[in-house]
């Protein structure tokens, strides 16, 4: 998909010859498609495909573009915030590329861990691990419906966070949270395989709140949101949808040694400019993101190694990548949390291996943020207290 949309962009900029009749392809499917996704909404809203609702209360958390928004961090965000204000609560993913995405399953009961990062898929995975010392279940499965029975059935939940849950219209929901990217909200404004939208603008009528993520962090310090609110069109969210920037807030998690008298994550901290020259890599859905965020973070980038997203490591390809940073003079290899998941301790040999991750960050909108979910979710327990 990443050599499709690298692609698509060089047909924008090129209307000469093939890539002239390439666009005009493209624009023919991009129209089509449109029509689908526009016919399918239409038919839910008609009833005529049947949306279900679940004996429990339902936050859903998503996009319409394609690429990394933040959909992972946002939805640990919600569950916690949700398991902090009483309600028993499990998060609910496909588990995309997962083993157990068509057959679903538990990837964490709140107590342990019940597959490995190959069956639940990357995200579910690291949404588990952060969220087990909580007690919050995760689930997988493309059928969120029978995952959420099963999420009610095994652990009597009171909230669902439906992780990418937005264009999953089978499942009713009582919040639907939608991320847009500040820097790039709807991409080339174009839907798929024309651009990186996943709907059409109007789609955005059906949410409830919108998030602009990644936004800079002196925005979310200093309530100066107009700029970057002026980004989602009038047209495009509705006076009842609130609009809260957040900030994408980078964090050391750990630093997996060569050796056990090696490095120690409890020795690193953000507090100091960490200028030591390092090697990165990543297989997410916006590398370079990443890749900005650690020369942002003061780190002498001597190279580094971009994959497809949800890309499958082995040791001899870590064993190569520790190999050749060592040989450029890097003192640690750097990844993500994502990618973490997918390597074990023992294929570290050369270099230490330094974990980032993502932390959600509203800054003065925290309270508001959090005040506005609670209340959604104390008014869907009044809505049913009256249908009793």
């Amino acid at each position: 998909m990443r050599r499709l949309l690298r692609a698509v962009e060089t047909v924008m900029h090129d209307r000469s010859g093939a890539n002239a009749r390439l666009a005009l392809m493209l624009h023919g499917i991009s129209h089509g498609y449109s029509m689908a996704v526009r016919t399918r909404a239409r038919l839910f809203r008609q009833q005529r495909l049947v949306s279900q609702r679940l004996p429990c209360k339902i936050v859903s958390v998503g996009n319409i573009t394609l690429g990394g928004t933040g959909k992972t961090p946002m939805s640990i965000y919600l569950a916690q915030l949700i398991k902090k204000a009483g309600y028993r609560v499990a998060v609910v993913s496909r588990g995309y590329k997962g083993q157990a995405e068509k057959t679903g399953g538990i990837v964490s009961d709140g107590r342990a861990l019940q597959m490995r990062p190959s069956a639940a898929g990357d995200e579910p995975y690291l949404m588990a691990q952060k969220l087990l010392p909580m007690g919050i279940p995760v689930l997988v499965g493309q059928d969120r419906v029978r995952s959420g029975h099963l999420a009610l059935r095994r652990f009597a939940v009171e909230v669902i966070v439906l992780d990418d849950g937005f264009q999953h219209l089978r499942l009713q929901r009582d919040l639907d949270i939608v991320l847009l990217d500040a820097a790039k909200p709807v991409g080339n404004g174009f839907l798929l395989p024309r651009g990186t939208l996943r709907e059409p603008l109007a789609a955005l009528s059906r949410a409830d709140m919108v998030l602009l993520t990644r936004c800079p962090q002196e925005i979310v310090a200093n309530r100066q949101t107009d700029h970057f609110q002026a980004r989602v069109t009038a047209a495009a969210t509705p006076e009842r949808c609130p609009v809260f920037p957040v900030a994408h807030t980078p964090f050391m998690v750990e630093c997996v040694p060569v050796s056990t008298h090696a490095h120690r994550a409890t020795q690193m901290g953000l507090e100091a400019p960490m200028r030591r020259p390092v090697y990165a890599f990543s297989g997410i859905a916006r590398n370079s993101a990443f890749r900005r965020t650690l020369v942002d973070m003061g780190y002498d980038l001597l190279g580094w190694q971009a994959f497809g997203d949800h890309h499958r490591y082995s040791a001899n390809a870590i064993d190569a990548i520790g190999a050749r940073a060592q040989r450029k003079g890097a003192q640690l290899l750097v990844t993500t949390e994502k990618d973490r998941v997918k390597i074990a301790d023992a294929w570290i040999r050369h270099l230490p291996l330094l974990v980032v991750g993502i932390r959600m960050d509203f800054g003065v909108y925290t309270e508001a943020f959090e005040q506005f979910v609670i209340r959604k979710l104390e008014s869907a327990d009044n809505v049913a207290s009256v249908g009793q």
